[in-house]
């Protein structure tokens, strides 16, 4: 980018704002998980059923990812920040009082879900708020807060409720942060970036916005290679995400036997390994891989295979050291791949489209998710185990090593910055 097109330092002021919506979702997503053995005996429903509230939230994620994207390229960033934390957390809130049917707590979490449509900003803040040159640490910043949030919930959701006493209560108190973030996005993302960032990107990607539509742009394989990248990813985190916490609590021979509160501490070092994930595969994206986006992919995919399949074996998950090694691999995998795929977004896409892009990418791809724990789900109730809940996790990674070989940059040369 030129030196004529400045970036202002309030982009990290954006930044911020974005981190901490980024954060209130992802609790929003998790705060269930510990949990689920309460969540299932109060509303009468077995384990798999439970676990399906997960399959609902991630289906919901899935869509409103894609429309999320279309939304701030048409509206900016304030209508998408407002809209999608209010969806989240005024079910939440009202959970004591609506909370006592299954059907209605289904239908709450396809409602929340909405949220994502904030996820697909990521991809506008990295286009016209940033340079390229700082696209991986941006991108890793964002997407670290969607597991400080994980991190966050899983620790405070069984202590909520032991004080609270009732799960209903439990969600509820964990929606406070979206609304704080709503608070915070009203006041700061009404600010436009500079105007004239985005003519300048027009010009240097050399894609003048009357010769780019949607349909040339789903005509290009980086676009679906891409999407079902992403939609392995996504697999990898949302079963991760939602799936360890009870695999550890539920006692045996259908889970590990740790109890919640157990369960809940060790699934801590699960999302807290996400965290130095997104910063460290951000900085490696601009620093080692100097734009190339194949070896984060490669790298994320055979952690995240390898060390999930691991986790079912006595042998490790009955020794407490080789357990956090093996969570700390596992969870590191899918999350240090995930700047990557973001900055491959905002440099390969006109910046008009790149909300939009990357809505569809991560919002198509969160179907992985929402698959992933829905056949868990189904997998659980009829085996009686979390075994054909968590090994799908590793068949999902060997797809997605296997489609790295085949994503290519439209930009010729590669994404080099």
């Amino acid at each position: 980018m030129s030196e004529k097109t400045p970036y202002s330092s309030y982009r990290w002021l954006i930044l911020t704002v974005c981190c901490f919506a980024l954060i209130a979702y992802a609790i929003d997503m998790i705060v269930y998980a510990p949990i689920f053995g309460e969540v299932a005996s109060d509303l009468k429903v077995d384990m798999g059923t439970a676990i399906n509230l997960s399959m609902a939230f991630a289906l919901a994620v899935a869509v409103a990812m894609m429309f999320g994207g279309m939304i701030v390229d048409r509206w900016g960033l304030t209508p998408v920040f407002v809209l999608g934390l209010a969806c989240a957390s005024l079910p939440a809130t009202l959970m004591p009082w609506i909370g006592h049917s299954y059907t209605t707590v289904f239908i709450a979490r396809l409602l929340q879900g909405v949220v994502a449509i904030i996820f697909a900003a990521i991809g506008p803040i990295l286009a016209l708020w940033f340079p390229r040159k700082e696209h991986g640490i941006a991108g890793g910043l964002m997407m670290c807060s969607l597991s400080l949030g994980p991190a966050v919930g899983v620790i405070v959701s069984p202590e909520v409720l032991l004080m609270a006493g009732t799960w209903q209560k439990t969600v509820a108190i964990l929606s406070l942060p979206g609304w704080v973030a709503m608070i915070l996005a009203v006041i700061i993302t009404r600010r436009p970036p500079n105007p004239e960032i985005a003519g300048a990107m027009v010009e240097d990607a050399g894609s003048p916005a009357g010769r780019i539509t949607y349909g040339k742009i789903f005509a290009m394989p980086m676009t679906w290679v891409g999407t079902f990248i992403a939609f392995f990813n996504s697999w990898g985190i949302y079963s991760l995400y939602n799936l360890i916490p009870p695999y550890f609590a539920t006692a045996s021979p259908t889970g590990v036997g740790l109890g919640p509160v157990a369960a809940g501490k060790f699934s801590l070092v699960l999302v807290l390994a996400g965290i130095p994930a997104f910063i460290s595969g951000g900085i490696f994206f601009d620093r080692v891989a100097k734009g190339r986006h194949r070896p984060a992919i490669f790298i994320g995919f055979v952690m995240t295979g390898i060390f999930t399949y691991l986790l079912l074996l006595p042998a490790v998950y009955q020794n407490t050291v080789l357990l956090v090694v093996c969570l700390v691999i596992a969870g590191w995998g899918m999350s240090f791949m995930a700047p990557t795929l973001s900055a491959f977004i905002a440099t390969n896409y006109p910046p008009s489209y790149v909300g939009s892009m990357m809505g569809w990418w991560f919002g198509f791809g969160t179907f992985g998710g929402a698959m992933g724990t829905y056949l868990a789900g189904v997998a659980t109730r009829q085996s009686g185990t979390f075994y054909w809940a968590l090994t799908p996790i590793s068949l999902a990674a060997c797809a997605g090593f296997i489609l790295g070989f085949f994503l290519e940059s439209r930009r010729k040369g590669g994404t080099e910055q």
